[in-house]
Parts: C-alpha cells; sequence; structure tokens
C-alpha cells in the first residue's frame, strides 16, 4: 500500500492590532456586594457559611473582664471575713523606734526626716505633666495622686521628726490617698468605667475614713489598724492580678509592674531597717525606703500617658 505523506499546515497568526481586545468581565462564584472594601470581604466572608449556621457562644463561659471582677470581689470579700475573724489590730508600740536616730544640724532623725524630700520632687513633677496628659479621664486621679505624693513629704517629715502616734495620722493620710488614687486609675483603666469619678471619690473617702477609724480608736484606747491594713495592703495584693488579667489601654504596664517592684523592696528596707544600718552605717534602711518608695511613686506617674513636651520636640527636630 503506497502511503501519500501529508504536509503538515501552516499557522498564521494576526497581528495584534487586528482584532479588538474583548474584555471578559472576572468570573466571580458570588456577587461583590456594594460597599467600602472591609464590609465587601466581610459580607463575602459570611456568605460562605452554609445557611441557617449560626456562631453560638459555648454556655457557663466566662469573659476575662467578668472573670477578673469575680476574683477581686472574692479576694476583697476573703481579705474582709479574715480580718474580721482576726479581731483589732492595735498599733505596735516599737514601730515608733527606728535604728538611726542621729541629729544633724538640729534636725531629730535627721536621715530619716530628709529623705522624704524625693516624694516632694517626685509630686511636683506629676502635677509639671497635668497639662500634657494624653487621656482627659486620667486627669482627676491624677491630680489627686500627685497631691498624694507631694504631701508625704510633708508628713512623713513631721512624723519622724517627733515620732508619736499623733504625728502617724499625718504619714498614713497622704500615702492613703496616693494608694486610693493610683487604685482607682488602674480600675478605671481595665477593670470597670469610671468617667465620672464616682469610683474614685468612694475609694479616696473609704482611704480616709480608714485612718480616722484607727485614730478615733486609739483615742479611746482599742486601737484598730484593720480598716487602713485592708486599705493599704488589698489593692497591692490586686494590681498583680489586674496586670495579668487585663490588657492595657493606657496605662503603661512596665511602669506599673516596676513600681510594684520598688513596693516590695520599700517594705523589705523598712524590715530589716537596724540589720541594713548595723550593715552599711551610714544610712538605715528605713531611710532608704523612703528613696526606693518615692522611685516607685514616680513609676506610677510615668505610666500616666503625657505628650512630649516642647522642649523635648525642638530637641528632637534638631
Amino acid at each position: 500500500m503506497h502511503l501519500r505523506r501529508m504536509q503538515r499546515p501552516t499557522l498564521i497568526l494576526p497581528s495584534p492590532g487586528a482584532i479588538p481586545e474583548r474584555k471578559v468581565p472576572p468570573q466571580t462564584p458570588f456577587p461583590s456586594p456594594a460597599g467600602p472594601p472591609c464590609l465587601r470581604g466581610f459580607l463575602f466572608v459570611r456568605s460562605l457559611r452554609p445557611l441557617g449556621c449560626r456562631t453560638v457562644r459555648r454556655p457557663g463561659r466566662m469573659s476575662r473582664l467578668a472573670l477578673t471582677r469575680a476574683l477581686l470581689l472574692l479576694c476583697t470579700a476573703a481579705a474582709i471575713v479574715a480580718l474580721a475573724v482576726h479581731g483589732p489590730i492595735p498599733q505596735d508600740p516599737g514601730y515608733h523606734h527606728f535604728a538611726d536616730t542621729r541629729t544633724i544640724a538640729g534636725i531629730p532623725n535627721a536621715w530619716n526626716v530628709l529623705s522624704n524630700l524625693p516624694f516632694l520632687v517626685v509630686g511636683l513633677y506629676g502635677l509639671m505633666r497635668l497639662p500634657r496628659l494624653s487621656v482627659e479621664r486620667t486627669r482627676a486621679g491624677y491630680i489627686a495622686l500627685c497631691i498624694g505624693i507631694a504631701a508625704v513629704a510633708f508628713g512623713s517629715g513631721a512624723y519622724h521628726w517627733a515620732p508619736s502616734n499623733a504625728t502617724l495620722v499625718g504619714d498614713r493620710l497622704p500615702m492613703t490617698v496616693a494608694f486610693m488614687a493610683f487604685f482607682a486609675l488602674l480600675l478605671d483603666e481595665r477593670v470597670v468605667d469610671d468617667r465620672r469619678h464616682r469610683l474614685l471619690t468612694a475609694l479616696l473617702v473609704l482611704g480616709v475614713a480608714s485612718v480616722a477609724y484607727w485614730n478615733l480608736t486609739e483615742r479611746f484606747g482599742v486601737g484598730d489598724l484593720r480598716p487602713y491594713v485592708l486599705v493599704q495592703f488589698l489593692p497591692m495584693l490586686l494590681v498583680p492580678l489586674i496586670l495579668a488579667l487585663r490588657p492595657a489601654r493606657w496605662l503603661s504596664t512596665r511602669w506599673l509592674v516596676a513600681a510594684l517592684a520598688g513596693y516590695a523592696l520599700a517594705k523589705a528596707l523598712e524590715h530589716f531597717d537596724a540589720s541594713v544600718y548595723a550593715t552599711l552605717g551610714v544610712v538605715s534602711g528605713h531611710a532608704l525606703k523612703h528613696g526606693v518608695a518615692a522611685l516607685a511613686a514616680l513609676c506610677i506617674v510615668l505610666a500616666v500617658p503625657a505628650q512630649a513636651s516642647s522642649v523635648s520636640q525642638s530637641r528632637g527636630r534638631r
């Protein structure tokens, strides 16, 4: 059989300009909804779910905010019950005895008196930052915080000049104001909404009342420190819990953690007052406690955000 040899046909392509291009609309499985890109994307993803399918929260699941509030209430109730069961706590007379009692330039207990000056510096510095606060709702609590810190210099200085229960009232009152103002600022940021400053007012009244109650019971010879212990130490136990469970909104967690570390160190120096003085021989643990506590107060002040000053901005532009 004779096989004819077939010739391969030649394919002739037209020039690009000979045939006009035909625009074909993009093929999408679903019609694109109108609106901004973020809304179109949300509606597209939502359309992929099967009909009748809804997002259902698991029953019995508690939010992080509700858990934080519940734990705070539980810890507060447990502390109140424990102090109620414990009974009255009188002021220890030995509290007024300090290791370093030297008189310098006519100032008794000189180092314990003069070491309170950093509180005045920190308080005044905080008030200087007041016009530059970034969050307006922090103003009231911030003012109370700075005034309380600055007043510690006078109240604590007067107490260490002549230690007694009568002068100790002036020492504890401004500290309580500073503690309560700081706690109110933190609660407003991460736990409750306190735009009208009702919580701040309540905590300040509670703090002042705790000192007044202790002073009144001391005058009747049945001193009771339980409300003051609750006001001073319970917030310092609840603050780490709040920092661990709730995210930051405007207060700096880094500065607050540094403040807690400084507070713990200050209490340790206060407890080992005589041992530190015997080791160093120059300054006592109580005087160092004042300096460390002032630094902790400075960390709290810096935790409240403020805009950069005009001087720092001009330096940055240079």
